[in-house]
């Protein structure tokens, strides 16, 4: 006769070890809010070991931006009023950095009554840090996209100004000198330079002394010397050249 196979039984979970192994920090509360137990991810997490927390408040890891939050919820449990189970805050790791967490929180129930509370927090701080650079890239090209329409507009305008009257033929050269000086004057103004520096970068720009620019603007060379020093500063330069230099780059000027 062939004996019927034995069954072997099957083996009993671990919880104890499934817990302590988990990758994310679970951690129980009591109705005071103070930490009842949480596994070794706790110290993998936020530096802290799972039983110096022991007995300490859970507001006490988290910045005082979402320490509340974390408190109203913790509350809004504890009294049995529905609550969405998932919110986020930040925690405070013990090196003094941040820890973007996402926890999921319930009650804990024994014999049918409410003891405490329990949760699971994940580390999202990557994926916060994910979010934020889609949101700056966003908004630049958002920014971008602004810029672009004002060029094409603003080039639209110019066109329509210079070209709007057929029967004016090409535009002369004094519409786009003063188109030019209109655009110097602007962008050096952006820079805390007024007309009278625009002179002086242009005199500078042709190799005149600062005697030859005083005799040109009516001016004593102590007060040119002055002025160029003045603009040396506002444009981030150490010589003279470097002060051309950058005028040409920036558009305040047109030629050296």
């Amino acid at each position: 006769m062939v004996s019927a196979p034995t069954s072997t039984p099957l083996a009993q979970p671990d919880f104890e070890s499934l817990v302590q192994a988990a990758g994310d920090i679970i951690y129980t509360l009591d109705l005071d809010g103070r930490f009842t137990f949480c596994n070794r991810a706790m110290e993998e997490v936020l530096g802290y070991h799972r039983n110096e927390l022991l007995g300490q408040h859970f507001d006490t890891l988290l910045t005082p931006a979402t320490a509340p939050v974390a408190n109203q919820h913790f509350l809004n449990g504890v009294a049995g009023r529905r609550i969405a189970p998932f919110f986020e805050v930040e925690a405070l790791h013990r090196d003094g950095g941040k820890v973007h967490l996402e926890v999921r929180a319930a009650s804990l129930v024994r014999e049918g009554r409410v003891v405490g509370r329990q949760g699971i927090a994940r580390d999202i701080s990557e994926l916060k840090a994910l979010q934020a650079q889609v949101q700056e890239k966003s908004r630049r090209m958002a920014l971008l996209d602004e810029r672009t329409r004002i060029a094409a507009a603003l080039y639209s305008r110019l066109t329509e100004l210079l070209y709007g009257d057929e029967d004016q033929g090409e535009p002369s050269g004094t519409v786009f000198g003063e188109m030019e000086d209109t655009l110097s004057r602007l962008s050096a103004a952006r820079h805390g330079l007024g007309e009278q520096d625009l002179k002086i970068l242009n005199l500078l720009a042709a190799g005149h002394s600062n005697s030859e620019i005083a005799e040109y603007i009516c001016r004593s060379p102590h007060t040119v010397k002055d002025h160029v020093r003045r603009i040396m500063q506002r444009l981030g330069a150490k010589r003279r050249t470097d002060a051309v230099a950058r005028a040409l780059k920036l558009g305040l000027i047109t030629r050296a």
